[in-house]
């Protein structure tokens, strides 16, 4: 977008501010935000469709008589129109916990925008989703196959009667493939994908197919599961999702409701001593890569878990003021880009020191539990059986559930080496409830 028009812009925003201030409200905070994507998807390993998309989008929230009001158009004249029904709004609506946005703080600049990445074509993304299909094809012509890519980039402005004005610029791009085998009654899915803001290393479908063969050649023979209590070899994404009941409980709000497990458990020893957990807003070019929050807060590195140890809780504005806590710049109380510092041993040893156990690759119905309170549970819809540190075969019928302030409180074993986007080694836990239907 042109400066000129970015300028307009925030010109308007500003406006926007002194029209909320004339019409009663205590604060306002206005954003602007416009951006074009292009895409395309092969469906049965050729091409279905390419896309273009293009937005632009005001969203504005005010603050009146101690409650909030969120409106949000795409026109710059509805403006005025779009402030008073934000007024409106919040005489009705859900109070507010804080009585003032933020004045400007220094600022940890992140790079969000690639200019790799703009020059992405369609005729690109396209090329590298045939090479996806026709890698999968040649290895079994009989699979389903879907891939998919994408660029985008967009541009936006935020503005609040704190005195922020921030501008910003994001660039992405995302590259992934399925397949489906088919047999009898028996289908085997399997599916990877990568996501960045700059081309780099990563933009490979090289890579992607890689994965996908790996699963399609060790799913091949089915075998018995193994059942009891297990050790269980989770990948960098997996392991992820088996975190995510710490998501929840390390979530400001959930925290000041009081439905966190974890509250007034800070300093506690919660996890085994060898996790570290934290969450990186400053990785430029990540997909979670942030300067400030959505309130003109400036993002921060949060240790979350050091050492076994719970360190902090993660607030925005509004929670933090429920909780009478500092706000930590972190948009809906959520991690930006959560990492996990990487253990001592090799993936492929962590693998063999198993003598009978269960590799996860994917689960169907996971986050079904009481997740909130560590609980998860889960059918395995991709897991291999593992025997004296080899992959045997590909279980059915499984089901895995446990805890995980009792599955990650000792005996975590964690690679050193991570995936190199979501910055999470592979895990080895022990005890896992695994159990089958044959």
């Amino acid at each position: 977008m042109s400066d000129s028009v970015m300028n307009k812009m925030l010109d308007e925003l500003n406006h926007g501010l002194e029209v909320a201030k004339k019409q009663g409200a205590q604060g306002a905070k206005l954003s602007f935000s416009r951006g074009e994507a292009i895409g395309c998807s092969f469906s049965s390993g050729r091409l279905k469709d390419t896309e273009v998309r293009r937005s632009s989008a005001f969203v504005i929230e005010v603050l009146a008589e101690g409650k909030r009001g969120i409106t949000a158009g795409n026109d710059p004249a509805d403006l005025p129109e779009m402030i008073s029904r934000a007024i409106s709004l919040a005489r009705v609506g859900s109070p507010a916990h804080f009585s003032a946005y933020p004045a400007p703080a220094e600022v940890k600049k992140v790079k969000k925008y690639s200019g790799k990445t703009v020059k992405l074509t369609r005729a690109g993304l396209i090329e590298n989703c045939q090479k996806m299909t026709d890698v999968l094809k040649r290895y079994n012509p009989d699979l389903f196959i879907e891939a998919s890519g994408s660029r985008s980039a967009s541009e936006g402005l935020l503005v609040t009667s704190g005195g922020v004005s921030h501008h910003f610029e994001d660039t992405a791009w995302s590259l992934g493939a399925m397949a489906q085998k088919t047999e009898g009654t028996d289908m085997l899915f399997v599916g990877h994908g990568n996501s960045f803001r700059e081309v780099n290393d990563f933009y490979n479908p090289d890579l992607i197919t890689e994965r996908l063969l790996f699963d399609l050649k060790h799913g091949e023979k089915i075998v018995d599961s193994p059942e009891g209590k297990l050790p269980a070899f989770l990948p960098p994404e997996v392991l992820g999702m088996f975190l995510w009941p710490l998501v929840l409980g390390v979530n400001g709000r959930n925290v000041a409701k009081g439905d966190s497990p974890l509250r007034g458990r800070l300093g506690e020893l919660i996890f085994d001593p060898g996790l570290t957990i934290q969450d990186d807003p400053h990785w430029d070019f990540s997909p979670g890569a942030a300067e400030i929050d959505g309130d003109g807060i400036p993002t921060r590195v949060m240790m979350m878990v050091e050492k076994g140890v719970l360190k902090n809780f993660l607030y925005d504005l509004d929670t933090a003021g429920m909780a009478g806590a500092e706000p930590t710049g972190n948009r809906g109380c959520m991690p930006y880009s959560p990492e996990v510092l990487p253990g001592t041993v090799k993936s492929g040893d962590l693998l063999a020191s198993i003598d009978d156990g269960i590799f996860i690759r994917e689960l169907i119905g996971y986050g079904q539990s009481n997740m909130i309170n560590g609980d998860l549970s889960g059918n395995v819809a991709l897991g291999f059986r593992v025997q004296k540190g080899k992959i045997v075969g590909r279980v059915k019928n499984t089901m895995i559930a446990g805890n995980i302030y009792d599955l990650f409180k000792k005996d975590v074993a964690l690679s050193s080496d991570r995936d190199p986007i979501l910055r999470l080694p592979s895990a080895v836990i022990q005890g896992l409830n695994v159990s089958t239907s044959r």
